[in-house]
């Protein structure tokens, strides 16, 4: 029967922690938690290279490691494996710079309970999941765009195949690429290859000598335009099946109006499998690549090769309009869930920190539905974006013993979607905060966020006229996430400045530089 249970890893060499983060899950229910211990970081690690682990939680001092180095060492291990980091010291220095490596998140031991536990962990596991997700979307925006701008630019069929090639692996993490131009349906004229330096060597002198394995036999005799080779196929005596053992591969002909330019193959690692969406990527690039070479062969003629390079960029544009579409539904997927997850805790702190994960997806959507509305698939509108984030903020806090009215004043300038999003969160999470705590006890107050650009700076404030904040906060030492969040957002993605004022209310002054940031 199918193990169904979190499974988490402790590296803890102290057995009383031990037994009480056991204690901590146990109460969770015993089958929602399957807990192994390793009392040494080696120990950890030759666990975690076993594989079937969901979560790591990890003591920063062990007998063998100690600091953010054992963190580090465990991470660049199992990338994939999200880790909270467990220390005895209260210490949100290292806390940062453990979000900034890559950490899920971080909890003291002193301040440990079972929900706090549970709760982290199952964050943390979903969270990695959206990041993987999100990471794989890209990869695909990325070859795509690649292989498209390569058509567009790219005049000499060789380059192409090349570029295309050292494109798609790069982008993918194909073990290896490679493209043969055939010059008469049977004979390759060309053929060029990415990856394994000696082997794609190697196999492209065999197939332009005439030696074709036979997986290529196959698929210039059949029809079939896209092929997958599992990894229990029999290569028989094929000069490069060593190379293939245990890997997955596919072969796809590249073909456009009836006509066989040649083939396409990728080998993936030996973990990857053709799935239906890596199948539909690839068919979509190799279709570009045969238009482009079949472009190459009219370049010297009449308008209609341009028509239709032009009709097939047209085409990627709406593909990938359609994938900020299809992120930011599954981000509103992601929110509902939050909006439930809130709805149904049972005490108003859990609720809370649901709803301000919900706005801070519903902040990253917003973003991905403005791109999507205007058409543009790099840049945003900063006006548009913090008009609609503010409305979007009226109906998630209903404050209704104030009257709260939003005073904007933004300049009409764009930013790119990698500044965007860093810098709608921070937007997001001081209008949140003056929405929270601003306006306690008032029966009026004003929310007034200011926005300007010049050649080379954004600078942006965010000021209400509320109760101000607590005497003696430094946004240095406080320890709430949200400041937290704004801080590590500025300082540390968008390179800036931030300034904080607590005078007949609470002002944020945010501050960097263009040019640092790559902002045209």
């Amino acid at each position: 029967m199918h193990d169904t249970r979190i499974k988490v890893l402790l590296v803890e060499d102290n057995q009383g922690d031990a037994r009480l983060i056991q204690e901590m899950l146990s109460e969770a229910g015993a089958s929602a938690f399957a807990l192994e211990q390793a009392d040494r970081l080696s120990t950890g690690l030759e666990r975690l290279a076993a594989g079937d682990i969901d979560a790591v939680l990890l003591d920063l001092g062990l007998p063998d490691s100690s600091g953010l180095d054992t963190f580090i060492t465990v991470h660049a291990q199992e990338p994939d494996v999200p880790i909270v980091m467990l220390t005895g010291l209260d210490d949100a220095e290292l806390a940062i710079k453990a979000v900034q490596e890559g950490a899920q998140d971080y909890l003291p031991k002193n301040k440990l309970d079972s929900e706090l536990l549970v709760r982290t962990i199952r964050y943390a596991i979903e969270r990695k999941k959206t990041e993987t997700h999100i990471e794989h979307l890209n990869s695909v925006l990325k070859a795509l765009r690649g292989v498209n701008q390569l058509i567009v630019m790219e005049k000499d069929r060789d380059t192409l195949l090349q570029n295309a090639c050292d494109t798609l692996a790069e982008a993918r993490g194909y073990d290896a690429a490679w493209l043969g131009f055939l010059e008469d349906g049977e004979t390759f004229a060309t053929v060029k290859g990415s990856g394994f330096s000696k082997d794609v060597t190697r196999f492209c002198e065999h197939v332009l000598g005439g030696d074709h394995p036979p997986c290529i036999k196959n698929a210039l005799a059949q029809k079939d335009s896209f092929v997958v080779l599992d990894k229990s196929r029999e290569c028989g005596d094929c000069f490069f099946k060593d190379a293939c053992v245990g890997k997955e591969a596919a072969i796809i002909r590249v073909e456009h109006a009836g006509k066989l330019f040649g083939l396409f193959a990728v080998l993936l690692a030996p973990e990857v499998a053709v799935d239906e969406e890596e199948k539909g990527l690839l068919e979509e690039v190799v279709g570009d690549i045969a238009l482009g070479l079949h472009d190459m062969e009219l370049d010297e003629a009449h308008k209609q090769a341009e028509e239709q390079l032009k009709a097939s960029l047209k085409e990627k544009e709406v593909l990938l309009l359609e994938i900020h579409h299809r992120v930011k539904n599954n981000l509103q997927v992601v929110s509902s869930l939050l909006n439930m997850q809130a709805r149904a805790a049972k005490d108003e702190n859990t609720s809370a920190g649901f709803l301000e994960s919900r706005d801070r997806i519903n902040t990253i959507a917003l973003i991905h539905t403005k791109l999507y509305e205007s058409r543009n698939l790099s840049e945003i509108n900063m006006k548009g974006f913090v008009d609609g984030l503010i409305r979007q903020l009226f109906q998630g806090y209903q404050v209704q013993d104030t009257k709260i009215v939003p005073v904007v004043h933004v300049a009409d300038c764009t930013l790119p979607i990698s500044i965007a999003v860093p810098f709608g969160l921070v937007v997001n999470e001081l209008l949140s905060n003056a929405f929270k705590h601003a306006f306690v006890n008032r029966a009026e107050g004003k929310i007034e966020v200011s926005l300007s650009a010049s050649a080379q700076s954004i600078s942006m404030t965010v000021r209400d006229d509320g109760v101000g904040l607590p005497e003696g906060f430094d946004i240095n030492t406080t320890k709430t996430l949200g400041l937290h969040l704004v801080k590590i957002l500025v300082e540390d993605q968008l390179q800036g400045k931030l300034e904080v004022v607590s005078d007949k209310g609470a002002t944020f002054k945010v501050e960097f530089k263009i040019e640092d940031n790559g902002v045209s």
